[in-house]
């Protein structure tokens, strides 16, 4: 039985996101998977099924005598090296790193001694970032510099790891007690507020940890009121057992005459819940991990800076309503975080109310919404889970770049292409694609031009070391790519990031690894080059159908 450690230094939604890993580990291998998380994560590992042992960092604790001035910073690294000194002491067959920061790279590196295997960023000796796969180079250098996240960490997770993803219901621990209880009474809501079976009862939970991420209070009670407009549906307010909670659902309580039903319920219940409900409507919080890991429909209100490309709801059919993503910033700190943004807030309750009739309808007609609001669909395809607009506006440029960006990684590392993302691109209009994709070649051969360029004084400077400088000026062009927008920014960055890990070695030996390097994201640029070839058949091909489809219907007028 393999034994792995996975490290993960994050906020508990992250730390719940790491369930779906555990169970495709669990189900494709013998193993025996423990963490290591920061002491206030601990609730949300506790809470994960088939996790072994939990190791806790507590960095209040630590950071607490690295502050103090009457102590030496030797106290706070003691307390560090004892509270983890029982993972080196062990002998593990993998450690993963899936904390895409600085310390966890460094405590993976530190724990390198006791395992066989490191999946994830760490350090090499003299300090330079060590990677095993590109795939942990897509995660943890690729996607922070897109602007548009074109994967998801869960499947990243998974790919750094080479399993697949093996969906599981029973992800997390739950209480039977609560389980019953929930069944019970939420049953008896819908006998007794509604019409039987056929009521939906809908969980809105409205707060999150940052204001910015939340839906305001005048939204949430007009969402109230549409849904209590209805028979099909009652509304359930889903709230933590804290103070600031209890006050927030009693001022929406007191504007409907205290007849809402509310529900309080930490981690360990909130599942039992989730579970009962019809659907949840939610900004991103861990509640919606939590659903996820449950399997119970949601509605992500993705507002503030909520990666949801990168963090978003996971299960196919559920949505995500949000501002158009153009509009929006994912950087925590364009936010101030003492007021709700509300001359940035132009989604309305009829937003969130037209997507829930959307989920539990036909779907063959798009919701009308506001001015700039998207809805999206989640969806998967060979890399994963993936999002689809469905109704809204639109930016259809950035649409395509981001769809088209998953096929090139695909190619890129040689996977099986998705066909239907070639067809949802072209749904985003024939003639927007063939602009876009003359775009994308003239790009295409300015960065070939660079390479080339770079290549040709590399060679010379193999000969004579005085075209140094014109290959240092080729280079910094060459890299120059890495902040560009278009699908060639993938290799560059790739490129870049091995640049950097490059060793202490004889220059003729890094010369030869840097021509290598240029020669490989030279082969991944013909590969972006080959999915605009294939869009491009597909376009062509959709206008032969269309024809044959006029023609045909044309025919059976004349005949008629």
């Amino acid at each position: 039985m393999k034994k792995i450690l996975i490290i993960n230094l994050r906020r508990l939604g992250d730390v719940y996101s790491t369930a779906h890993l555990i169970s495709s580990l669990h189900q494709s291998e013998q193993c025996q998977v423990s963490m290591l998380v920061y002491k206030e994560s601990l609730k949300a590992a506790q809470n994960i099924k088939g996790v072994h042992e939990i190791h806790v960092i507590d960095r209040q604790e630590i950071a607490t005598l690295k502050a103090n001035k009457l102590f030496s910073d030797g106290f706070a690294l003691e307390l560090l090296y004892n509270q983890t000194h029982k993972i080196t002491c062990e002998k593990w067959d993998n450690i993963l790193n899936f904390s895409n920061d600085t310390i966890g790279a460094y405590l993976t590196s530190y724990f390198k001694t006791a395992t066989d295997k490191v999946t994830g960023i760490h350090f090499s000796e003299d300090r330079n970032v060590v990677s095993q796969n590109d795939w942990e180079l897509i995660f943890n250098d690729v996607l922070p510099s897109l602007k548009y996240s074109p994967i998801h960490f869960v499947d990243c997770y998974h790919h750094m790891m080479n399993i697949p993803y093996k969906k599981n219901v029973e992800n997390l621990i739950t209480n039977q007690t609560h389980n019953e209880s929930a069944f019970s009474n939420i049953n008896h809501i819908r006998k007794n507020f509604g019409e039987g079976t056929t009521t939906k009862v809908i969980a809105i939970q409205p707060l999150t940890s940052d204001v910015a991420k939340n839906i305001p209070f005048d939204t949430v009670c007009d969402f109230i009121s549409a849904l209590n407009g209805t028979n099909e549906f009652i509304p359930l307010i889903l709230i933590a057992p804290t103070e600031e909670e209890r006050e927030y659902a009693e001022r929406i309580n007191s504007a409907f005459e205290n007849k809402l039903i509310v529900v309080e319920a930490d981690l360990q219940a909130v599942a039992s819940v989730l579970m009962n409900v019809d659907l949840l409507v939610t900004p991103d919080t861990v509640i919606k991990h939590i659903a996820d890991l449950c399997d119970t429909p949601l509605i992500e209100v993705s507002l503030g800076y909520a990666p949801f490309l990168k963090q978003g709801t996971t299960n196919s059919e559920n949505l995500i309503l949000t501002n158009k993503i153009t509009d929006r910033s994912f950087n925590k700190a364009d936010f101030n975080s003492t007021i709700v943004p509300n001359e940035n807030f132009t989604m309305r309750a009829s937003d969130i109310y037209a997507s829930v009739l959307y989920y539990f309808g036909t779907r063959t007609s798009a919701p009308h919404l506001s001015e700039n609001i998207t809805l999206y669909s989640v969806a998967k395809d060979n890399l994963g889970i993936t999002y689809r607009p469905v109704a809204g506006d639109v930016d259809v440029n950035t649409e395509i770049s981001r769809i088209m960006t998953r096929q090139s990684i695909a190619a890129i590392f040689e996977m099986e292409q998705d066909d239907n993302s070639y067809v949802d691109v072209l749904r985003l209009g024939i003639k927007a694609v063939q602009t876009w994709a003359e775009a994308e070649k003239t790009n295409i051969t300015q960065v070939m031009k660079d390479l080339l360029g770079t290549l040709r004084s590399l060679l010379q400077m193999a000969e004579n070391k005085k075209h140094g400088k014109e290959f240092a000026m080729n280079l910094g062009r060459l890299l120059t790519n890495c902040e560009s927008e278009n699908l060639t920014a993938i290799p560059v960055l790739i490129f870049r990031t091995k640049l950097e890990a490059l060793g202490n070695n004889s220059l003729d030996k890094n010369i030869k690894e840097i021509e290598s390097l240029l020669y490989e994201m030279k082969g991944d640029i013909q590969k972006i080059l080959g999915c605009i070839k294939l869009l491009e058949e597909a376009e062509l091909q959709a206008k032969k159908d269309a024809f044959a489809q006029k023609r045909a219907s044309a025919s059976h007028s004349q005949a008629q």
